[in-house]
């Protein structure tokens, strides 16, 4: 489906990541789930040990089909330990790789709190929510 937004055409895909997607892509936008669900639910579960796959995975692949100058705003959490953003490092590899301008940053330092409590963030201290704003090169 083509719609004009902000006197801009616009196509939205449904779409497994950006494997369905065939045209050139400007801008991906994107709030994945971001927590470990031992339910697996779709809404929330965002794979791999800490929940942080699909956004890698999102990252990955809109950084590799973006067209030069295009943009990925990617909203999503993190889990701290020991003070370290390995969701951060990942991305910032991705990033370097592709020579994209980036910024990086918290916007709430500790969500779902109560979320700790499971098994699976035993060794975590928080979960901090997070903004990426990358740009590929031109």
């Amino acid at each position: 489906m083509v719609t004009a937004a902000a006197g801009s055409d616009a196509a939205v895909v449904s779409s497994d990541v950006l494997a369905g997607v065939s045209c050139a892509i400007d801008l991906v936008v994107a709030n994945p789930p971001y927590l470990v669900d031992p339910q697996r639910r779709l809404y929330r579960d965002g794979g791999g040990a800490l929940g942080g796959a699909l956004s890698l995975r999102i990252a990955a692949e809109a950084l590799a089909r973006l067209e030069p100058g295009g943009r990925l705003i990617l909203y999503t959490a993190s889990a701290i330990i020991a003070g370290h953003d390995a969701l951060r490092a990942e991305l910032e590899a991705l990033l370097t790789a592709h020579s994209a301008t980036w910024t990086y940053r918290e916007l709430d330092p500790d969500v779902f709190g109560d979320e700790l409590d499971r098994e699976a963030y035993a060794a975590v201290d928080r979960l901090a929510v997070v903004a990426l704003d990358a740009t590929t090169a031109r």
